[in-house]
């Protein structure tokens, strides 16, 4: 068979290119072992925020006495949860698969191979075939990492992808990593019943986003009950088959002690999943972690070989892939550069943190003279009347008061986050906003007053 772009993965970024090419009328195929939607569909995202929605009601009704209603012996059902989760994982691949018919996406089944510039080779239970394109996009995405010394077997140390299967909630639960992954099942199980610990080895949660609002999650993760243990390390495990459990050597700075757990999540990141994906003739090049090396844009050293999302490199995120997967095909079709912009990020534990830009430290790493625009949740009339005044909008302007950076925790951040996402993107000036007439009372108010701070024209603080 001969087409004009096939898609290696059927993740965001394969899925969502194939759509967009099929829009297009190329003749596309989607090579997938698996079902469409790839790991955030069927294994990361998706499950998790529905995990993170089921729970977060958990968190109300214990609120909810503060306001007046007092709701008494309410019970989990297990069963359910998971049934609601695999309902929702259920329509959106069906969902997929319909607009792959509706487009004329032909989705094959089985691990794809490129095997020459044109080539790209299928195996599947029944054995193999050849298939030839114009142009092969690889999105083959990743899998999550181990340490050295700790190897996931399924029982005692389980990925993400277990952890979300929700077979059981353990009675203590340690959670190797501090980063998105990590503390959303962290809350997940937190609020299920599981007594949680968080270890992170360097010295903030959510490594990489604004040291600032991560201290705020952090202190609130620990109200809620959660462990946390920034700058720490862990090493010895040792298994404990007649307690069924696993411990630790735990160190931070002087202290040290020894913890045991029931099950231990490991949430150290993500690697590059290329196995066996080139053809070892091809000379395709990797770097030093594994991932693929593409040009600006996106091309490997063959310029009808792609590659994009969590195979390429930084950030690992569902939303970047599906965005480099598209500018692919319009870069196919139309001619048009592939335009790199700022990527935004959001964790969605309770509450949420959203970023896009620079962070206060990167932009004074950079030597720029920065502004800072704050408010907090606890100064807004929404944030108030919800009874959510935990939180800051944080952001950083430059000295020509352009917005670089713009950093969001508490209630709604990932919701709030387009806003300023724009605003970074299209490189507005702090000033821009000041004629903006904002919604009252609403959450998004507090972005106005926020960069309001730099310019000049905030009210409440």
């Amino acid at each position: 068979m001969s087409y004009d772009i096939i898609f290696i993965g059927g993740g965001p970024a394969g899925y969502e290119g194939a759509i967009a090419a099929g829009k297009k009328g190329l003749k596309t195929a989607v090579v997938e072992m698996d079902k469409p939607g790839g790991t955030c569909l069927q294994r990361g995202c998706v499950p998790s925020k529905t995990l993170l929605h089921t729970v977060k009601f958990i968190k109300q009704i214990k609120a909810a006495a503060k306001a007046g209603v007092k709701i008494e012996n309410y019970s989990v059902d297990l069963e359910t949860i998971k049934k609601q989760k695999d309902r929702v994982v259920f329509k959106l691949t069906k969902g997929i698969e319909t607009l792959f018919k509706q487009y004329h996406v032909e989705m094959i089944n089985g691990k794809g191979k490129v095997t020459g510039k044109n080539k790209v080779k299928v195996v599947d239970k029944d054995g193999e075939k050849e298939l030839e394109s114009k142009h092969i996009v690889v999105s083959t995405g990743s899998v999550p990492a181990e340490l050295p010394f700790l190897k996931i077997d399924g029982k005692y140390i389980i990925d993400s992808d277990k952890a979300l299967e929700l077979e059981d909630i353990p009675g203590k639960l340690l959670v190797i990593g501090a980063g998105a992954i990590g503390l959303e099942m962290a809350v997940v199980y937190n609020y299920l019943g599981s007594d949680v610990t968080v270890v992170e080895i360097l010295d903030q949660v959510v490594p990489g986003n604004d040291a600032e609002v991560a201290d705020i999650l952090e202190k609130e993760l620990k109200k809620q009950k959660i462990k946390v243990h920034i700058a720490t390390t862990i090493s010895n495990p040792l298994l404990n088959r007649e307690e069924n459990t696993i411990g630790f050597d735990f160190k931070k700075g002087e202290k040290e002690w020894q913890e045991s757990f029931t099950r231990v999540l490991l949430s150290v990141g993500r690697r590059p999943f290329t196995e066996g994906v080139f053809a070892d003739s091809l000379g395709i090049e990797l770097d030093e972690k594994g991932f693929v090396k593409v040009n600006h844009n996106l091309q490997t050293k063959y310029p009808n070989i792609f590659a994009c999302g969590d195979v390429i490199g930084q950030p690992l995120l569902a939303h970047k892939a599906s965005h480099q997967a598209i500018a692919i095909v319009d870069f196919i079709t139309e001619g048009k550069a592939i335009v790199h912009h700022p990527v935004p990020g959001a964790v969605y534990t309770f509450p949420e943190l959203a970023s896009i830009g620079l962070t206060e430290g990167q932009a004074r790493e950079k030597g720029m003279r920065i502004k800072i625009g704050r408010f907090p949740y606890s100064a807004g009339s929404r944030s108030n009347a919800m009874d959510e005044k935990v939180g800051l909008v944080k952001v950083i302007a430059d000295e020509a008061n352009t917005l670089v950076g713009a950093h969001i925790v508490g209630y709604g951040a990932d919701e709030m986050m387009p806003i300023l996402n724009y605003a970074v993107t299209v490189k507005m000036k702090a000033d821009d906003f000041k004629d903006m007439i904002f919604i009252h009372p609403t959450l998004s108010e507090n972005i106005r007053e926020a960069v309001g701070e730099i310019s000049g024209f905030s009210i409440h603080i």
